[in-house]
């Protein structure tokens, strides 16, 4: 068997291509076991760490034999960025270290942490100094502590590791139930794991690669390895790198900037947006620089402007596989994003400078025309207010854009973008977005003194439905009307569940605590949900998804997500044809600078999903983002005063879901939609 796994190893590597600057390299990796994976790493359920080489051997098998690496432990991986490797460097076989680890003994300073915004009659705190080589970078993995941000650190019933404000101290926290409250019964504690050979381990970020060369009869065997050749059998080995990083040239004019640390950024590009900006202006990334506290890294344009964004290390990610949103901002008026995977990339040794647009230009795709996305039909209830402003695209109020409706007489009939609705009846109105006209739209207002009594009605979808306020409020002001769904109250029945997408309503079984009961044998079968649960069958399905679709990591193209949507709808058609089925546009998001990107994105899919069904018969989409206002609706709080915080400015506690009153208006907006279609 282990013939085969090599054999199969030398086929799969000798198709890759040869690294620019080193032959091949092994990297690390970090896997871990636990007595219960459903429960938080604490004291009681230790995670065991593996990584590649156990047993501090390396067996590297080419065609002329066996070659056995040796190490001093295993290698151990982070993140892409930072993990342990075999590799050359500067035509020198090593072990290039990017992972630290911090072993506790009980030796170490520790005291109790008495500031009272560390206080709760759940946890006892504790600190200590981290010693030599702190961290610049404050994230990691810990074998018996979940780790945590300093933010989080402060104020969470768990048990937790975290570095302080910055890595010179490390922060524990511990529950009560484990009966260890004070220094000394810590320093037991950890003494105790450690001389059990199951030492607490801190896994870290080093701040600069540590080499350490072969001796010269290994140099010599590995430099006579075809790296086309070569094959393992170790089980933790997540394969041999043979690619240099890999700059995506549709973001970049070139795909190599000379520089290994600028690759190596570049290369964890995803996204570059460019607002506000003349569509032939050149920009391209200048350098990169760092402190102690974070990175600094500048873009300039072809007049030599300079624009930088700065990234904290206590606010910075570079182990979760997920994109770090950068703003890069300056004396002029463009604004440009990047999203940036920061667990692909590693801090530069030194401060990287002087490059070009040929070496490291944005595309001028990147440079993002200003729109609106306009429906051709709004609707409301009289009363209410339309916001406009959420269907800014590429442009926003925060940018200095102005979006107004002026009606046939060419008054203008909004302010600051909001449309108040005050008579029922339709009117028509030009859209101008910073003076040009780009759509028109028809707003279809009603009185509500109709109602849809003895109407059926099914509400499926997301956490927008699941928190019951939706269906609770349209049930209040519709009449009379059935709401059908297993979840709910007794009296507000809906099928909402948190966190899902139209895809898991396709394929998945159980999701975050709520089961399916619309699959069957693997498909979306509403007949068979239908016969199970004897309902009878719904006048209207209002189906609210496709923010969580567009989130959902390997399955977030427009195309995939309307897929899904497509099954549903034909499911629930093949079992009623008559069945209007509305499908609710996103909501945009609370309206600052940081959610800008993620309104965009919905946006666009705001447009793919009206192409989509635009001649199906009844089906509909229903743009109720026009009617929540993107400040007022949603959730406010006043933030707490400590030593750590001295902003008593109100902020917004969730930018996604609104408040009561934008539940309300949703409901409004849906009510109002029925009655334009039927």
């Amino acid at each position: 068997m282990k013939k085969k796994a090599i054999l199969l190893s030398l086929l799969i590597s000798a198709s890759i291509t040869v690294n620019a600057f080193a032959s091949f390299s092994i990297e690390g990796a970090l896997k871990s076991t636990r007595a219960n994976e459903s429960v938080n790493i604490n004291p009681w359920n230790v995670a065991s760490f593996q990584g590649v080489g156990e047993g501090d051997i390396f067996d590297l098998y080419t065609p002329d034999g066996k070659v056995e690496i040796p190490l001093n432990y295993p290698l151990y991986r982070l993140s892409a960025g930072y993990t342990d490797k075999i590799t050359c460097e500067d035509g020198k076989w090593g072990i290039e270290r990017n992972v630290g680890i911090k072993t506790f003994d009980g030796s170490e300073n520790w005291s109790l942490l008495k500031k009272m915004t560390f206080l709760n009659s759940n946890t006892s705190v504790f600190t200590c100094d981290f010693g030599e080589n702190a961290p610049d970078i404050l994230s990691g993995w810990c074998s018996h502590f979940d780790v945590y941000k300093f933010s989080t650190i402060k104020s969470i019933t768990y048990d937790g590791i975290s570095f302080g404000e910055n890595s010179d101290t490390v922060i524990l926290r511990i529950m009560n139930v484990r009966n260890v409250k004070t220094v000394d019964e810590l320093k037991k504690y950890l003494k105790t794991q450690y001389d059990n050979g199951n030492p607490v381990r801190l896994f870290y970020c080093l701040n600069e690669p540590e080499f350490t060369q072969f001796d010269d009869f290994l140099q010599k065997e590995l430099n006579s390895i075809s790296p086309g050749n070569v094959g393992y059998t170790d089980k933790n080995c997540i394969g041999i790198k043979f690619d240099s990083d890999n700059i995506n040239t549709s973001l970049f004019t070139s795909a190599s900037s000379k520089n290994e640390y600028m690759d190596n950024f570049l290369s964890a590009v995803s996204n570059v947006k460019v607002y506000n900006c003349d569509v032939d202006k050149k920009f391209y990334v200048s350098g990169i620089t760092k402190d102690r506290n974070g990175i600094t890294f500048t873009i300039k344009d072809e007049n030599k402007d300079i624009y930088t964004s700065y990234l904290p290390y206590s606010k910075a990610d570079f182990i979760a596989e997920k994109p770090t949103e950068l703003i890069f901002k300056g004396n002029e008026k463009e604004i440009i994003k990047m999203q940036v995977y920061l667990n692909r990339m590693h801090v530069p040794k030194d401060n990287v400078s002087e490059f070009s647009y040929d070496l490291t230009g944005i595309c001028s795709e990147c440079i993002m025309k200003k729109d609106a996305v306009i429906p051709k039909k709004v609707t409301a209830i009289t009363g209410t207010e339309l916001d406009f402003t959420n269907a800014l695209l590429n442009s926003s109020l925060n940018y200095g854009d102005d979006i107004e409706l002026f009606d046939s007489k060419y008054n203008q009939v909004t302010k600051n973008g909001k449309l108040k609705v005050t008579a029922e009846g339709e009117k028509t109105y030009s859209v101008y977005l910073n003076g040009k006209n780009v759509g028109y739209t028809t707003v279809y207002a009603y009185d509500n003194n109709k109602n849809l009594d003895g109407k059926t009605v099914m509400f499926l979808g997301d956490s927008l439905i699941n928190q019951n306020l939706y269906s609770q409020y349209f049930k209040e002001i519709a009449g009379n009307v059935n709401l059908i769904g297993n979840l709910g109250t007794k009296d507000n029945r809906n099928e909402g569940r948190g966190g899902w997408s139209a895809y898991d309503y396709c394929n998945e079984t159980t999701k975050y605590g709520f089961t399916n009961p619309f699959l069957n044998n693997g498909k979306f079968d509403f007949s068979y949900y239908m016969k199970n649960n004897k309902f009878k069958s719904p006048d209207y399905v209002i189906i609210d998804l496709g923010i969580n679709d567009l989130n959902l990591k390997n399955h977030n193209t427009h195309s995939e997500i309307l897929s899904y949507f497509d099954e549903i709808e034909k499911s629930i058609h093949s079992y009623n044809k008559d069945i209007k089925i509305i499908f609710n546009t996103p909501l945009m998001l609370f309206d600052t600078a940081t959610t800008n990107t993620a309104k965009n994105t919905r946006l666009e899919f705001v447009q793919s999903l009206y192409n989509r069904y635009k001649n199906t018969e009844n089906v509909y989409v229903s743009p109720i983002f026009f009617n929540v206002d993107c400040y007022t609706d949603f959730k406010f709080e006043e933030n707490t005063i400590d030593e750590y915080n001295q902003d008593s400015a109100m902020t917004v506690t969730d930018t996604t879901h609104p408040n009561n009153g934008g539940y309300l208006n949703i409901a409004k907006a849906t009510l109002s939609f029925i009655y334009s279609i039927d």
